[in-house]
């Protein structure tokens, strides 16, 4: 190593300084590592937040079949902006090394064992995550380490890097899962409940985290928590971190502010949209900021999304106000079969001053479109579900109603997503629009 390197906990937060060569063509590794023993199928998850030091740095997240330094191992880590792969597939010899895509810190990743396959994954926000690569094939034993891996590429300087949100899950040891929560906005005081598994049935030393801060604690079980967003709250990634490993279950994105959204109604960014969107409300009306590439011609969808779950029929209304930040912007009411980017959807939004269509029919298939008419904002939209037929509706009153378009047929689950999406149709500026007179109403 040349210099010793450390590491500390606090907070949620690992600090870790490490020297040495790292693992770039080298058949001796040489870093500094925060581990624990794995034994079999595993998954390991982290947040980098910084890396200071050294330009050459490495940081990120390692399964090695030893702790001697030329073990077999697989490591995912941030370099110079970029995230890289290095991997060890006989003991002693040189590392092998791949790029695979650029990662502007904060950036989350996640490295998967199965058997002796690794499968490498990445997210900007920690809900949102892409395959990195293709997967690697590389021989281990059943137990082996898994870990933080710091270095600074020298032996004469420290590399330090954080990390938070950091899990460790396998089948004998899971980690914990929030599975919902009753809001995804809330103001100062307000109680949120998150509900999951693995919290454990009492609180001792575990902690809830909103943006890496502890929030109150009201109640607490293995499936159940109660909590209170303080004073000083920001808004973030929500997680449970439970002790004594405070072992961190997946994100959920928080917005605190002061006009939170009504009861019933969650939002989260969908895709990949390069920046983070918003929504509140306020007298009756939804605000929704939202970036990303929209619905158009693609397999993956990208915008913000007000939503609320919908088993089987029914009906959304909104009027579509105003649409600023982006000519190009899209701001309707959708119906999707889950909230991942791939799902099969009906949208139907305001487009330029043009009422549009889209819809995916296959799972990460392309989405198709098709203009339906005028739309000069402000302007009512109506789409309704009646099995796997949707039907579009358009009013310049919200009185005088006329069907858009021939109804559409799109297969989806029984319980499904319905709600307000809005994108700027780029990952580098926000769309903002306005929704007022929302219901959604069953048969």
């Amino acid at each position: 190593m040349g210099v010793a390197g450390g590491a500390n906990y606090a907070n949620g937060t690992f600090t870790v300084a490490g020297a040495g060569q790292g693992t770039f063509s080298t058949p001796s590794d040489a870093f500094h590592f925060v581990y624990q023993p794995l034994s079999g199928d595993g998954t390991m998850v982290a947040r980098v937040v910084s890396l200071q030091g050294s330009s050459s740095a490495q940081a990120g997240i390692m399964i090695r079949e030893t702790l001697n330094a030329g073990a077999n191992h697989v490591y995912l880590f941030n370099y110079s902006s970029t995230l890289y792969l290095t991997e060890r597939t006989a003991t002693g010899a040189s590392s092998t090394y791949q790029p695979l895509g650029s990662a502007a810190l904060p950036y989350w990743i996640k490295l998967a064992r199965s058997g002796n396959v690794f499968t490498m994954y990445g997210s900007s926000d920690g809900l949102n995550w892409a395959q990195l690569g293709t997967s690697q094939t590389v021989s281990m034993a059943q137990n082996v380490y898994v870990g933080l891996a710091v270095s600074s590429r020298t032996t004469s300087a420290l590399a330090t890097a954080t990390f938070d949100s950091v899990s460790v899950s396998s089948a004998a040891a899971p980690a914990p899962v929030i599975t919902a929560v009753s809001a995804t906005t809330g103001s100062i005081g307000s109680q949120v409940v998150i509900s999951g598994s693995g919290f454990g049935a009492l609180q001792g030393g575990s902690a809830v985290l909103l943006n890496g801060a502890a929030v109150t604690i009201n109640t607490w079980s293995g499936t159940s928590i109660s909590i209170t967003i303080p004073v000083g709250a920001t808004s973030g990634p929500l997680l449970v971190s439970v002790a004594p490993s405070m072992n961190d279950s997946n994100a959920v994105r928080f917005t605190v502010t002061s006009q939170p959204l009504p009861l019933s109604w969650l939002d989260q960014d969908v895709g990949s949209v390069g920046l983070t969107g918003s929504a509140s409300y306020a007298n009756g009306t939804f605000t929704v900021a939202g970036a990303g590439q929209g619905t158009f011609f693609t397999p993956s969808d990208a915008f913000h999304f007000v939503y609320q779950p919908l088993s089987g029929d029914g009906t959304m209304v909104a009027r579509v106000v105003s649409l600023q930040g982006s000519s190009a912007a899209q701001a309707g009411i959708m119906i999707r079969e889950t909230l991942n980017a791939g799902a099969n959807h009906v949208y139907l939004f305001n487009y330029s001053s043009t009422l549009y269509l889209t819809e995916r029919t296959v799972t990460g298939a392309s989405s198709t479109y098709q203009p339906l008419g005028s739309g000069t904002l402000p302007y009512w939209i109506k789409l309704a579900r009646s099995g796997n037929v949707f039907t579009m509706y358009g009013s310049p009153n919200g009185l005088n109603w006329v069907q858009l378009g021939t109804s559409q047929t799109v297969s989806m689950a029984q319980n499904v997503y319905v709600g307000l999406a809005v994108s700027s149709r780029s990952t580098s500026s926000l769309a903002t629009a306005n929704f007022d007179n929302v219901s959604v109403t069953l048969p």
